[in-house]
């Protein structure tokens, strides 16, 4: 079988947290790689004066390839690091990069060789993802990706929990970053939540590049990687990022991207030409989704939205009765909580349209229970915040 598919090496990226290396470097070892021969494992530690980590690595024992341990003799800080471990496509020709807060499906290998098969010559993906996303991280809220039949949905944006790329996709990334390209015209379109990430994020970097190429992140339906919650340098830690593992055996049946139903921008949000398809008395108005209400007006390109924002001359009003959000307005279901119409005529999102999104995407858990999740959210969203604060000023210093 190697002969017939490129085999990504497995790159693991360490830094100060021996028991979480230890315990990603297990769940690696139970993986199944029932006819994959000679896989290269490269376990890069950053500097950070941590023997302990340093231990874990050497004394693992990788029964299915040649293991390599980097260590730098420098501090990187994680966005170099993590460049550095991309660079790796050069000697490998594809690589699986997986931070040491992780754990992953024993079939993950077998998805993302199966994954970079199918998706090798298609100049429009920027990257195989091997999390699943089940949360909207600028809307903090639910994410439910429409079913379309296939086995993975896109996303223009790029995941940090498990990802793969080929040289080749690389390659491109790495040219445009390099080239330190203005980001004024892509900030403007981009999640305003976005530029308070810290500058410590590769991620940040190449959501911005998949935009200004209008590429886009291959997503699983069955997540092969999942974050444990622990907290990190970009990450005050919490479960909002876990997710259930694919634990079984699967075929796949992977989707082109103009063949999908679900394709996603960077804010989350459908793209209107899935609607149109899936709803042909839709106008034929090139429009953008704000069903989360994320989008600032300057992010909306398009002169027509479709949004959960208060609308003061709607073309057409949808209600909230069905998920994914998309739903409602594939079967026309009536009420007020999304609106079509001009994007100059949109304002802000009511506090009860909400809170209403909230409760059907939590599935109204009763209030008890949705207080306890508005409760964990707002504490949270503190946590990062406190961290970031505390990240500048350690940065600053």
């Amino acid at each position: 079988m190697n002969s017939d598919y490129l085999l990504p090496a497995i790159v693991v990226v360490a830094y100060k947290r021996p028991l979480a290396l230890k315990r990603l470097l297990a769940t690696i070892a139970q993986a199944n790689y029932d006819n994959y021969h000679n896989i290269p494992l490269i376990i890069s530690i950053d500097r950070g004066d941590c023997a302990q980590t340093s231990q874990v690595a050497r004394e693992f024992v990788w029964q299915h390839g040649e293991k390599k341990v980097i260590e730098h003799p420098q501090n990187l800080g994680l966005r170099e690091h993590i460049l550095s471990c991309g660079d790796l496509t050069r000697e490998y020709g594809a690589v699986i990069v997986l931070e040491d807060d992780l754990l992953v499906s024993p079939e993950f290998y077998h998805y993302t060789v199966k994954a970079i098969a199918f998706y090798n010559q298609q100049p429009e993906i920027g990257g195989i993802s091997l999390y699943s996303y089940d949360f909207n991280e600028y809307a903090e809220t639910k994410f439910i990706p429409l079913e379309d039949g296939y086995d993975n949905y896109f996303i223009q944006t790029a995941c940090s929990w498990g990802q793969a790329w080929t040289v080749k996709q690389w390659q491109e990334f790495r040219q445009w970053y390099d080239a330190r390209p203005c980001m004024l015209s892509i900030d403007k379109i981009a999640p305003q939540k976005l530029q308070e990430w810290s500058e410590t994020s590769w991620k940040k970097y190449f959501i911005k590049y998949i935009i200004a190429n209008n590429k886009y992140f291959v997503y699983p339906r069955i997540s092969l990687s999942t974050n444990s919650g622990d907290r990190g340098t970009n990450h005050g830690g919490g479960g909002n990022f876990q997710v259930s593992l694919l634990m079984g055996s699967k075929l796949y049946s992977f989707s082109h991207l103009e063949e999908s139903l679900s394709v996603y921008d960077s804010h989350y949000e459908i793209k209107d030409y899935c609607l149109k398809r899936l709803n042909p008395k839709l106008p034929e108005l090139d429009f953008e989704c704000d069903f989360y209400g994320t989008k600032t007006i300057n992010n909306v390109r398009a002169n027509y939205l479709l949004s959960i924002k208060e609308c003061s001359q709607p073309l057409l009003n949808y209600g909230l009765s069905l998920i994914p959000q998309e739903l409602n307005v594939v079967f026309e279901l009536p009420g007020n909580c999304f609106s079509l119409g001009e994007t100059k005529n949109f304002g802000s999102a009511r506090l009860a349209k909400k809170i209403t999104q909230t409760k059907y995407l939590h599935k109204n858990l009763g209030w008890k229970r949705y207080k306890n999740i508005l409760q964990q959210t707002l504490i949270d969203a503190i946590g990062r915040k406190l961290s970031n604060l505390t990240m500048k000023k350690t940065e600053k210093s």
